[in-house]
């Protein structure tokens, strides 16, 4: 079906709605648009269908160097502007072989509109970080890490904001002062007035701010994107740092992540012993002056991770901006493995780590992968003791005893133990994925999926 035919079809059910039919039976309240003109257009299933079909045939035919908008927004955008012309009759006596096409009409106001959104957008996420921005905002490509203090001397609201907020204008004015000193004082619920108030509840919670800016995308677009590029900045620390539990103390606040501690109560012989407490691997332990030395040794290892970031938000500006994607989503499963509590699943996101960088190849692909990469014979011992492990062993453990039993329900016992098995697979995707985005710094071969196997 043609654009004008699927424009057609729409026009002809919101004429069905508006000529005097009866509003179709349907669970709900009805949905509706109040057009420029004060008159509500009325969109019911099939309509929405309609608009659906034609919305996306248009979004998927954009230039490539249009604004980066997702389906759902860029539909809301197309549905106003058709409700803007249908109440003011422009589709009156529509057809599809009206020489008198309003279609370009309707494309060119919906282009205005999407012109008027802002493209460029600079995102905070609150954050936990292993401390490196306590006395510097600190940066990694495009993203930065920031105190609160600095956070706050950095940013600014608009006078007009300021005048009229809440009608607090005086407080308005001083809200960085009344909110560093609130900071000051965690533990006074003195109600805060103004600016102030709003921001300290949402940045009161963590010690950093992550700070990215996003261009040529739509706000809500912008935002999901730039969240992945802050996650992907503090996993990358994290993963240069190589310790497990570092991947739980650099999160951004609204991560799935464990809590800082438990309790345990039991009762032996019909009595209880006293409860016991724990601390989990939340409480970051590194003083910042180790943490500033690690940071200058791996100076080398950050510039490799600072490129793929640019990647994720120049993609125009990089050789091979899709290697840099797959990098980062297996980077991802790597974190994800880190973060995660039960060994078997653990060991399966890991698994799915180095599955991701081969794209696919199974057991055979990842062990040539890791071997072209790490410089190893396949037949190597790696693993000594008990259960003596080759590399290809210790692969085939990883991926075909691990990950596929695991999740094609071989293994199902929750109590089996795979603790050792997930050291070995962090151990070795943290090898592969440092090599790989070093070695990708400085590759000129095609930007293809397979290219980390030879690399």
């Amino acid at each position: 079906m043609s654009l004008k035919a699927e424009l057609k079809a729409l026009v002809d059910e919101l004429d069905l709605l508006h000529n005097g039919n009866p509003w179709p039976k349907e669970v709900g309240m009805p949905d509706f648009v109040t057009a420029e003109n004060g008159r509500q257009r009325f969109f019911a299933r099939k309509t929405r269908e309609e608009l659906r079909k034609f919305s996306t045939t248009l979004h998927q035919n954009r230039p490539q160097n249009s604004l980066k908008i997702e389906l759902e927004r860029f539909e809301q955008i197309v549905r106003q502007a058709v409700a803007d012309m249908h109440a003011e009759g422009a589709f009156c006596e529509f057809d599809e072989s009206d020489p008198k096409d309003v279609l370009p009409t309707l494309k060119l106001l919906i282009d205005d509109r999407l012109a008027g959104i802002s493209n460029e957008h600079t995102h905070y996420f609150p954050g936990w970080t292993l401390g490196m921005e306590r006395g510097a905002p600190f940066s990694i490509g495009p993203v930065t890490f920031l105190n609160k203090n600095d956070w706050i001397n950095s940013v600014d609201f608009p006078s007009q904001g300021k005048d009229h907020y809440l009608n607090q204008s005086e407080a308005n004015y001083r809200w960085k002062e009344i909110l560093k000193n609130a900071l000051r004082k965690p533990n006074d619920d003195s109600p805060l007035e103004g600016l102030a108030g709003t921001v300290y509840g949402a940045i009161s919670q963590c010690p950093a701010l992550v700070k990215v800016t996003i261009r040529g995308y739509e706000l809500k677009f912008s935002r999901k994107l730039a969240r992945l590029v802050c996650k992907t900045a503090l996993d990358a620390i994290s993963l240069g740092f190589g310790a497990p539990e570092c991947f739980q103390q650099q999160a951004l606040q609204d991560e799935r992540l464990p809590p800082v501690g438990s309790d345990s109560i039991v009762e032996t012989n019909g009595f209880l012993w006293l409860p016991g407490s724990t601390l989990g691997n939340r409480i970051p332990s590194l003083p910042l002056e180790r943490v500033s030395r690690a940071l200058g040794d791996m100076a080398n290892i950050l510039a490799a991770f600072s490129a793929i970031l640019e990647a994720l938000t120049e993609p125009s500006n990089h050789r091979h901006p899709n290697l840099a994607n797959r990098w980062a989503t297996a980077l991802d499963w790597f974190g994800e493995g880190n973060r995660e509590s039960n060994d078997a699943i653990a060991l399966a996101k890991l698994a799915t780590c180095l599955d991701v960088l081969c794209c696919g190849g199974k057991y055979v692909g990842i062990r040539d992968m890791v071997v072209h990469l790490t410089g190893t014979g396949s037949d190597t011992q790696v693993i000594r003791g008990i259960r003596p492990r080759t590399l290809g062993q210790l692969i085939k453990d990883i991926y075909d005893q691990g990950r596929s039993q695991i999740l094609h329900g071989t293994h199902y016992d929750r109590l089996e133990s795979f603790a050792t098995e997930r050291q070995h697979a962090a151990y070795v995707a943290r090898i592969v994925l440092i090599e790989c985005a070093l070695r990708l710094l400085s590759y000129s071969g095609p930007d293809e999926d397979k290219a980390f196997r030879t690399i």
